[in-house]
């Protein structure tokens, strides 16, 4: 075991229940829906210097043996203007197929809710209020596992998406990590993402904590602890059974 230590509105009627999930969700799930491509640009990965390449390689090398993976997480919004600081963890749940990754988060404070990415879907589903919300992503599965998690691109996929900066060598909870900033190069993304903060472990390739900072400064922080790489997780955890009863919301649009 590898133990190393969110300015969109959503209009809702008077009969929808309101989803108490982080704004910065909506903003995440709202610029997926509207089919963010990859911008073609001049900076390509012959401008990201050796120290950055170096990472990227790690981290592709760490993608080519990782099948499955499990971590509890732990997200930090900070919201400067009111200057309010909220907390959430829970566990997460990744397992690579063929059609693509299959993400599970499961949120345990301070409200049990779970979210699901799979198929091109994401389900998040909250026992409290009994109601279940769908949103199609298409082929921006990627881009949400990655903008949630930290987890499930490559190294082309991220040149190809940011400008990609190698910052610092940094140690994260004992582990010494490397830290890459992603700026992104599409208008509609850098409007709500100004810079992403990856801290990548050295040794293992795998990202250990995020940071997403919005343009208004605020950021959220996501950190992955007690990571286990391929613990042969069965397929029925990425199974969501819902009570018969549950309320399903119709899809999020941009407004």
């Amino acid at each position: 075991m590898l133990t190393i230590t969110q300015g969109v509105s959503v209009k809702f009627s008077d009969k929808t229940p309101r989803l108490k999930l982080p704004r910065i969700y909506f903003a995440v799930f709202l610029l997926l829906a509207s089919s963010i491509r990859a911008v073609s640009a001049v900076s390509t990965e012959d401008t990201v210097s050796p120290d950055a390449k170096k990472v990227l390689a790690r981290m592709d090398e760490a993608g080519k043996t990782l099948v499955d993976l499990t971590a509890n997480i732990r997200e930090v919004k900070v919201t400067l203007v009111v200057n309010d600081i909220s907390e959430s963890s829970g566990k997460l749940f990744l397992k690579r197929t063929r059609n693509g990754n299959r993400t599970k988060l499961e949120y345990e404070k301070p409200d049990v809710k779970t979210l699901l990415i799979d198929k091109g879907k994401v389900l998040i589903y909250q026992p409290k209020i009994n109601t279940v919300q769908e949103v199609e992503l298409g082929k921006n599965r990627a881009q949400a596992e990655f903008f949630l998690t930290g987890v499930g691109q490559s190294s082309a996929n991220m040149t190809s998406t940011y400008d990609v900066r190698f910052l610092k060598e940094e140690m994260i909870d004992g582990n010494k990590t490397s830290l890459l900033e992603l700026k992104p190069k599409s208008e509609k993304v850098s409007s709500m993402f100004t810079k992403i903060w990856l801290w990548v472990d050295y040794t293992h390739g795998i990202p250990i904590q995020t940071r997403l900072t919005e343009s208004s400064g605020d950021h959220l922080t996501i950190q992955l602890e007690n990571i286990q790489v391929n613990p042969k997780l069965s397929e029925k955890i990425f199974k969501l059974n819902l009570p018969s009863e549950v309320q399903r919301i119709k899809p999020l649009s941009a407004q």
